[in-house]
């Protein structure tokens, strides 16, 4: 399958791959992904990520078309759907009132219950790694570093940090508490996009929050603002924020059912 596509343009590099816009004469745009194999542990991670994708058939993650890996030259192709639509990174304008914000956070819950109901974890939800289609629904990308409660753990005890982005990371991500990872775990990147959707700033960020730490170093004194000189704070946001927020995993929603409870009582 791979022969037969024409490569558009490269859309990113980094770490371990190159992810190229490229055309199928059958499936019409993908994306296609060629990295390197360093090491049985990123290997194992890429097998994850494929098998659940192909395994899955929903609007809210792109389909897996083919998968090889060359276990002599150590390297990997990747053909996934091509998601057409802007991240969100890109369409944070879109959803800058409290009913728009948690419309999509729902949708993303909606999403996200399809893993969480496998007892996966995303660990690496971000404004970058959600496209927001025409139709308005999000698609989730990037299950890279998927934290499979089911299998065995792929991060070592001793590092220091957990397989994160650190300014979304939940507390136990930044210190590799991995025993205490779940679907919760997801639900802190969630507060922190809600709010920043809202705010148009990060709300970890110490320039808003008025002091001389680092975005990680607030999550972990859980250092974070409702509001801004231009933006007066949302009792539903400030009260979604107030749960899913907590430093402790077992302070937060105790599951995405009654996450989404709390969302559909305040939209």
């Amino acid at each position: 399958m791979i022969k037969e596509c024409k490569i558009l343009e490269e859309i990113a590099e980094g770490g371990q791959k190159k992810v190229f816009l490229a055309e199928h004469p059958d499936v019409g745009k993908v994306v296609l992904k060629i990295g390197e194999i360093r090491s049985f542990t990123s290997l194992e991670r890429i097998k994850r990520e494929v098998e659940l994708l192909t395994g899955l058939d929903s609007e809210y993650y792109p389909k897996q078309y083919y998968f090889n890996i060359d276990v002599i030259a150590m390297k990997f192709d990747i053909i996934e759907q091509y998601i057409e639509g802007k991240t969100l990174r890109d369409s944070m304008t879109e959803f800058n009132d409290t009913e728009s914000i948690l419309r999509l956070i729902s949708e993303l819950i909606n999403g996200l219950s399809i893993i969480w109901g496998r007892n996966i974890v995303h660990r690496d939800l971000k404004p970058e790694n959600i496209i927001i289609k025409p139709n308005g629904l999000p698609c989730i990308l990037d299950l890279g570093i998927a934290r499979f409660l089911d299998l065995e753990a792929l991060t070592k005890t001793i590092s220091p940090m957990g397989p994160c982005t650190p300014i979304y990371a939940s507390p136990e991500q930044l210190t590799n508490n991995k025993n205490i990872i779940d679907q919760r775990t997801d639900f802190f990147s969630l507060g922190i996009m809600a709010l920043e959707l809202f705010l148009g700033v990060h709300p970890f960020d110490p320039n808003y929050v008025r002091n001389k730490f680092s975005i990680v170093e607030n999550i972990m004194q859980n250092n974070y603002i409702t509001e801004i000189p231009t933006v007066k704070s949302d009792e539903k946001l400030k009260a979604f924020a107030k749960k899913t927020l907590q430093t402790q995993p077992f302070n937060r929603f105790r599951n995405f059912k009654i996450l989404n409870e709390f969302i559909a009582k305040n939209i």
